[in-house]
């Protein structure tokens, strides 16, 4: 790729990721707990301190993030079309960037997951790794073969990695605290605080939705995609020689789906909170919000 072609790469892939990312992050919200979710799934995604620079300084970052939700979509929407959400990881994870090695391993999950009579099930599941055999096959046939230049060994070192991407999540929760002391406060109350509102949110939102609503699927289909990004990130750190420390391009998806679901269980829970309760949503969000602009 050279010439002008490849010169305008580096702005408009990222710009256009990034509308990508916010239109399916909008769809998806909408779909499972209505616009103002999604409105406010959207205006989480954008302000998160990281979403800017990724999309200023990488050109793998922004692709990841937008082909994450876009499994997220498929497996939501088209839960038996393991064919399609398998092909969306074995893309994101072998052909943008092997920080999402672990999609392949949530389209897998998914189509297992799934109701089938009989062996229609492990079916699925055969087509949902399909893409990911071919990719590699072909890669290995053809030269190149994926993963380049990688070599495989125990090297340890998950305390660091776990460190690294923990730094680059409090920094998306507390992006303008600096004290070490109230950070560690700051992010672990916070901490509580969502996972609280996600589980009372699958509790009272996703598990007693219409087996067939989106909202009834979006939560399992999210923690999915989370666990599988987790695995994947940690085991290239333990596993892949050279491997550097997760950064905030392999760290984004994951915090993206989580400000997703948050959206979701707050819009969903918002009419049974107390008055009370309400007012201490709007401080959070408001306060939140403000200190990730400024950030």
């Amino acid at each position: 790729m050279q010439g002008d072609a490849s010169a305008n790469l580096g702005p408009l892939l990222p710009a256009l990721c990034a509308g990508f990312s916010a239109a399916l992050t909008l769809l998806i919200a909408d779909a499972a707990a209505g616009v103002v979710a999604g409105l406010l799934a959207v205006a989480m995604l954008v302000a998160l301190p990281g979403f800017i620079p990724v999309h200023h300084d990488s050109l793998t970052g922004p692709p990841l993030l937008a082909i994450t939700l876009l499994m997220l979509a498929a497996m939501i929407h088209a839960p038996r079309f393991s064919l399609a959400y398998g092909t969306f990881g074995a893309i994101g994870g072998l052909l943008i960037a092997t920080d999402g090695v672990g999609l392949p391993l949530a389209a897998a999950a998914w189509a297992l997951l799934q109701r089938a009579r009989e062996n229609g099930r492990w079916r699925r599941v055969a087509l949902a790794l399909t893409p990911t055999i071919l990719v590699l096959v072909v890669a290995h046939l053809v030269g190149g073969a994926w993963p380049g230049h990688l070599v495989f060994e125990w090297r340890g070192g998950l305390d660091h990695g776990l460190r690294a991407a923990g730094t680059i999540i409090g920094n998306q929760m507390t992006p303008t605290i600096t004290s070490s002391t109230l950070r560690f406060l700051v992010i672990a109350d916070l901490a509580l605080i969502v996972v609280a509102v996600l589980v009372v949110g699958w509790r009272r939102v996703g598990r007693a939705a219409a087996e067939s609503a989106p909202v009834r699927a979006v939560y399992p289909a999210a923690g999915l995609l989370v666990g599988a990004l987790a695995i994947g990130l940690a085991g290239r750190t333990l596993l892949v020689r050279g491997a550097g420390e997760p950064d905030v391009d392999a760290v984004l998806p994951l915090v993206a789906l989580t400000a997703l679901i948050l959206a979701i269980s707050i819009a969903g829970l918002w009419t049974r909170l107390p008055r009370w309760g309400k007012v201490l949503t709007a401080m959070l969000l408001a306060g939140w919000f403000q200190a990730a602009v400024r950030g």
